[in-house]
């Protein structure tokens, strides 16, 4: 299968830890964690840290009303940068553990026998046991490590929610148009999965907010246009050459994009602000789109369910002629369940012998 790992590295070779901030106890209680930024011999100016992480401030305080000064140690300040290493996001390949593990391993190398060493080893311990599983056909999704046996079991209900996660990371990454397309395939072959339960709503309310985006841009076309022309009489003989043959180049452009993805037979073409027959087309097939998923109800067979019920049956009794009924009987429930062929194409390759098809009358 393959993998579409979510790119949350952030430049992890590159990592560099934090300047250290010590921490300040008032008499009334009160914490601050700082750094001194200048001191007099009455007071200390402190660079403390907001709630809002990028965001700093200063605070004067009274030498007078400091009890005790903890000065963190370059240890304890190095350990705040590895500690956020954990836990690693999910469907991350295994190079990905191993750039975690060399900065735990490199900590460890600086600081050992330090009051931190212990946590930073229980760390790299994780890391390391999370790699193997990835490295022998493991995958990890919402926080959990799913065995290469778990995920033929469920491959159909894990590669629902594996796209139900690409489809909110278009989404989140504002890549609509991907996003609607991937939802449209996704919704003929996931249908009747948790998964397109959960993302549906959601969906829904994208689909609507694009379907009036394109419906606005098409109600105002033609005081678009005529603001363009208008602007175009009042540039100079040259600017305004210059102007005309790039509309004329963007137009081309439009054109033909719009020509590509009806020939692909895209349900939702690129709803550029001038191309009418753009937008007429998005905001009807759009609706087309939005009608054909509002007839959808609410999950009465659980296809998920459907294929893991019949590759645990395949799995426990594949290769028992007995089994052989109950397990087409599966099968069929999996079918009933719309679970796509594909799918039901590995079910019956799983079946020892394989399954024959239906006597023909």
């Amino acid at each position: 299968m393959k993998r579409h790992p979510i790119a949350t590295t952030l430049c992890l070779l590159a990592l560099t830890f934090h300047s250290s901030a010590d921490t300040f106890l008032m008499k009334d209680g009160t914490k601050y964690e700082g750094k001194i930024v200048h001191e007099d011999a009455t007071s200390y100016l402190l660079e403390v840290q907001t709630k809002i992480k990028s965001i700093k401030d200063e605070r004067k305080v009274a030498k007078a009303d400091v009890v005790k000064i903890e000065r963190e140690t370059p240890a304890q300040n190095d350990f705040a940068a590895i500690s956020g290493l954990l836990p690693v996001p999910d469907l991350q390949p295994a190079d990905e553990y191993a750039k975690r593990m060399r900065i735990v391993e490199k900590y460890l190398a600086e600081h050992r026998m330090t009051a931190k060493s212990k946590d930073a080893e229980k760390i790299l311990a994780t890391l390391k046991a999370e790699a193997a599983e990835i490295a022998a056909g493991a995958m990890k999704l919402d926080g959990k490590i799913i065995s290469s046996g778990d995920y033929r079991t469920n491959q159909y209900d894990i590669d629902a929610h594996l796209q139900e996660a690409k489809i909110r990371k278009l989404v989140k990454e504002a890549k609509l148009l991907p996003a609607l397309r991937a939802f449209t395939e996704f919704s003929y072959d996931f249908r009747n999965t948790a998964a397109y339960n959960d993302l549906f709503p959601f969906m829904n309310q994208l689909i609507g907010a694009y379907l009036a985006e394109a419906a606005a841009n098409l109600a105002s076309f033609d005081a678009r246009v005529k603001k363009r022309k208008a602007g175009l009489q009042r540039q100079g003989a040259e600017d305004r050459r210059n102007t005309e043959l790039a509309i004329q180049a963007e137009t081309i452009e439009i054109d033909r994009t719009f020509k590509a993805e009806k020939e692909a037979k895209q349900i939702w073409v690129t709803a550029h602000p001038f191309s009418r027959e753009a937008l007429e087309d998005a905001v009807t097939s759009g609706k087309q789109e939005q009608m054909r998923l509002a007839s959808r109800t609410e999950l009465t067979a659980d296809g998920g369910k459907a294929y893991r019920d019949a590759m645990t049956l395949i799995q426990a009794k594949g290769d028992s002629a007995d089994a052989k009924p109950s397990i087409i009987g599966a099968i069929d429930a999996a079918k009933k369940a719309q679970v796509p062929q594909r799918y039901l194409t590995i079910l019956e390759k799983a079946v020892p012998g394989g399954v024959a098809p239906p006597p023909t009358e």
